[in-house]
C-alpha cells in the first residue's frame, strides 16, 4: 500500500457478517472509485472482494470480540499508523453508500480522529453498553462504570456522544486509537461491560480532551435505526415490514429532506426486504446497474487502485 493512498477499510469476524458486508460492498462499488479492503478473520463465506487481509484471532476472543479488536487497531492491522499522507475510513459493514458524494469523506478529517455523533445522548445509550437493571429510558449508569474501571470522569451526564460505525483515522490517530483499543480490550471479561466499543470510544474521547472535538456532518454515517421507538418486548418477532420507517431523509432529492452519503442501517437491518428504507435503497443500485462504470466514477476523485491479499494477526492483549 502506497502512503498516498485513501482508503475504506471493513472488518469482519465470522461468516455471520459477510452476506451483510457483501451488501455494503456492492454500494460502495457503486458509487466510489478508491481501494477498498476488508479486514476478515475466521471467514470461510465467499466475500465479493479480492482485496483482502485475513488475520489469525486468538481463540480467547468470541468473533464480536475479535472484530472490535481488530476495529480500534485498524491502524496497525493495516501498518500505516506511520504514513503521513494516508488517510483511512473505516466502514461498519451495516453502512452503505448512497451517493457519489461519499467520496468526500476524506476531506472531512479534522483532529486526530474523526467520528459523527451518534442518534443518542449518552443518558440514553448508557443501558445498552453496561449491565444495568434499567429497562427504559435515560440512566447514568455508563459514567459511573467510565469513572470506576479508568477513572475518567465524564462531566456532561448528556454528552452527545460518537458513533463507531464511520470514523476517519491517518498517522495523527496512533495515540486515540491505542487508548481505544487497550480500554476495549480491558472491558472484555468484565461483566459489568456489554460487548461493544462505544463505552470506550466515550472514555477515550474524554481521555485525550476531544470532547469539543467537531464531528462529521450527519449526511455521512446517516442512521437509521428499524427499531427507534419500539419496547424492548416489541421489538421481539419483529418482520421487515413492521420495522419502523424513517421519512427524514431522501434518495431521490425531495425537497425539504436531507440527502444522505451513508446510510448506517443499525439492529440488523441491512438486506430486510419488506422495509421501505432498505427497499428504497436496493431499488437505488438496481437503477445504478444500468449506468456504465464510467458514469458511476465520474464524480469521485478517489483512484482505482490494483488488488492483492496481505496478511495480519491480531495478538491478545492481557
Amino acid at each position: 500500500m502506497r502512503p498516498s493512498e485513501n482508503l475504506f477499510a471493513y472488518v469482519i469476524v465470522g461468516d455471520s457478517q459477510v452476506p451483510r458486508l457483501n451488501h455494503s460492498l456492492e454500494f460502495l462499488k457503486r458509487f466510489v472509485r478508491c481501494e477498498v479492503v476488508v479486514v476478515a478473520g475466521r471467514c470461510n463465506a465467499p466475500i465479493q472482494h479480492d482485496q483482502i487481509i485475513r488475520p489469525s484471532v486468538e481463540a480467547c476472543f468470541d468473533d464480536h470480540q475479535a472484530s472490535i479488536l481488530l476495529k480500534t487497531n485498524l491502524h496497525r492491522v493495516l501498518g500505516v499508523w506511520d504514513k503521513p499522507s494516508f488517510t483511512g475510513c473505516y466502514l461498519d459493514s451495516d453502512v452503505i453508500a448512497v451517493s457519489p458524494e461519499a467520496s468526500n469523506i476524506f476531506s472531512r478529517k479534522n483532529g486526530p480522529v474523526t467520528f459523527a455523533a451518534d442518534h443518542t445522548r449518552l443518558a440514553r445509550f448508557s443501558r445498552f453498553a453496561v449491565r444495568c437493571f434499567c429497562i427504559a429510558g435515560e440512566c447514568d449508569h455508563l459514567r459511573q462504570g467510565i469513572r470506576d474501571k479508568f477513572g475518567i470522569e465524564v462531566a456532561e451526564p448528556d454528552w452527545q456522544h460518537w458513533n463507531g460505525g464511520v470514523y476517519l483515522f491517518d498517522a495523527e490517530s496512533s495515540d486515540f486509537l491505542d487508548t481505544w483499543h487497550d480500554m476495549t480490550s480491558r472491558i472484555f471479561g468484565d461483566p459489568f461491560w456489554k460487548t461493544r466499543d462505544q463505552g470506550t470510544l466515550i472514555a477515550t474521547a474524554w481521555k485525550h480532551g476531544l470532547e469539543r472535538q467537531p464531528t462529521l456532518d450527519r449526511n455521512f454515517n446517516y442512521i437509521v435505526d428499524p427499531m427507534r421507538g419500539l419496547s424492548d418486548r416489541e421489538r421481539k418477532g419483529i418482520l421487515p415490514p413492521g420495522y419502523t420507517i424513517d421519512a427524514s431523509y431522501s434518495l431521490s432529492g425531495d425537497s425539504g429532506l436531507s440527502r444522505p452519503y451513508f446510510l448506517h442501517m443499525i439492529n440488523g437491518a441491512i438486506g430486510a426486504s419488506g422495509w421501505k428504507n432498505w427497499d428504497d435503497a436496493a431499488s437505488l443500485v438496481a437503477r445504478m446497474k444500468s449506468c456504465t462504470t464510467a458514469q458511476v466514477g465520474s464524480a469521485s476523485g478517489c483512484r482505482t487502485e490494483p488488488s492483492g491479499q496481505r496478511s495480519s494477526h491480531l495478538y491478545a492483549k492481557n
